[in-house]
This record gives structure tokens, C-alpha cells and sequence, in this order.
């Protein structure tokens, strides 16, 4: 499938909430084939809605219009840090995440080399003071300064460095991960409703993404064939 295709798939999927796979799609070759598909899926997901992908369908929303993305990047393999750069994780997220009504974003984390850089300091620092008391007070004393300088270091390092946590924790490392958090976050994803579309609305939304995406002009027939006649790459 081109890119074309891809990007029509999924903003069919994206208007009615509905998950197309691969091989479904290769064997729709014309408009009237897509429609028919689109209402049989419509009426099973007006009955069993799978939570996962109207979460994913929500986040791939979000991310295209915050975003300078394509739909066809926008994929649950894709990986979070690859596709966002740490420089506008923090802001685009939380764009997202408050758009989708959801009151906290992921916890983010620190990088591994910040963490042992802390982790190094703290233990430096403790030791250093521990040392330097070593001659005025007893060993166990000398311990117990060594360990309450370290702990102190390490929680003001902490919250000094607060600003610079932009990694993706490790249970996020895809799209599709960040799309089952947003399933288990967002409240009323479960009682949102499909609404009950008629086989003139899904001609008519299938059309109008049927021009948007192709390029074709709007007066063609449901049994043109998307390769040889509207330009489906």
C-alpha cells in the first residue's frame, strides 16, 4: 500500500472510530467498496467498541494537530523517542494530554547519564564530608555523615533537576503504549457514543476524504477504481 492508501485508511479510521487492517485494505478497490465496509464495520462498533483503538484514533488526533507529522508516521509501532524530540516532549504532551481531558501526563524520567551523574555526586559528596570529620569524630559517627550528606545531596540534585526529566518512562516506549496509558487514564472514554451513521453519511464523509487525500474531484462514481481512475498511488 502507498502512501496515498495509508493515509487514507487511516483518516477513514479517524472519522468513524474504526480500526481497518492491512488486509482488509487491499482488497477495497473502489469507493463503493470502502463505504460498504465502512457501514458493516460502523454496526458492529456501535455495539462493542474497542477502547483501544478510539484511544489510539483520540491520540493520533491530537498528535497531527499539534504536530508537523503525517498520518502514516503516527503508528502504534512507532517509537516515542524517536518520533519526539526531547526539546518539545514536555510541551507537545501535555498539549495532548490536556486536550484529551486527562489532569496528569506520563511521569517522565530522568536520562540514564543524568541519574549516575547524581548518583555519583551524592556519593562523592558524602564521602568527602565523612572524611574531612573523620578526625574530630568517632567511625560510626564518620557513617552516619557520610549517609545523611549523601541522602541530602541526592533529594536537592533531585529537585534541582526536576526540569531536565524528558525521557518516556520504560512502559512507554511506543505509540501504541502511550495509546493503552491514554485508554486506562482518560474517564469517559468508555461511555463516549458512536453515533449511528446512515449509508448517505458515510458516502458523503468517505467522499469528502476521498478528495481531501487523493486530490480527485468530487464527481465520481462509487465504482471507480481508486488506482486507474482516482490516483491512488
Amino acid at each position: 500500500m502507498g502512501l496515498d492508501g495509508v493515509e487514507l485508511v487511516m483518516a477513514v479510521e479517524d472519522a468513524f472510530d474504526i480500526q481497518i487492517k492491512d488486509a482488509e485494505a487491499e482488497k477495497i478497490l473502489t469507493p463503493r467498496q470502502l463505504i460498504d465496509f465502512v457501514q458493516s464495520k460502523v454496526a458492529v462498533t456501535s455495539t462493542s467498541v474497542c477502547l483501544t483503538q478510539r484511544a489510539f484514533n483520540l491520540l493520533r488526533k491530537s498528535l497531527l494537530q499539534h504536530g508537523t507529522w503525517k498520518r502514516a508516521q503516527i503508528i502504534p509501532a512507532a517509537n516515542l523517542s524517536a518520533l519526539i524530540p526531547r526539546n518539545q516532549r514536555r510541551s507537545l504532551v501535555g498539549k495532548v494530554i490536556d486536550e484529551l481531558g486527562i489532569k496528569k501526563p506520563p511521569a517522565w524520567v530522568r536520562p540514564n547519564w543524568l541519574n549516575a551523574l547524581l548518583f555519583g555526586s551524592s556519593l562523592l559528596a558524602g564521602l568527602f564530608v565523612a572524611v574531612f570529620a573523620t578526625g574530630h569524630v568517632s567511625g560510626t559517627t564518620a557513617i552516619w555523615i557520610f549517609m545523611g550528606v549523601t541522602i541530602l545531596i541526592a533529594g536537592l540534585a533531585l529537585r534541582v533537576t526536576q526540569p531536565l526529566c524528558v525521557e518516556f518512562p520504560k512502559e512507554l516506549g511506543t505509540i501504541g503504549d502511550l495509546a493503552r496509558w491514554v485508554m486506562t487514564h482518560k474517564p469517559d472514554l468508555a461511555t463516549a457514543t458512536v453515533p449511528a451513521w446512515t449509508r448517505d453519511q458515510i458516502a458523503s464523509r468517505v467522499r469528502e476524504i476521498i478528495v481531501d487525500v487523493l486530490g480527485c474531484k468530487p464527481g465520481f462514481s462509487e465504482d471507480a477504481s481508486f488506482v486507474k481512475d482516482l490516483g491512488l498511488g
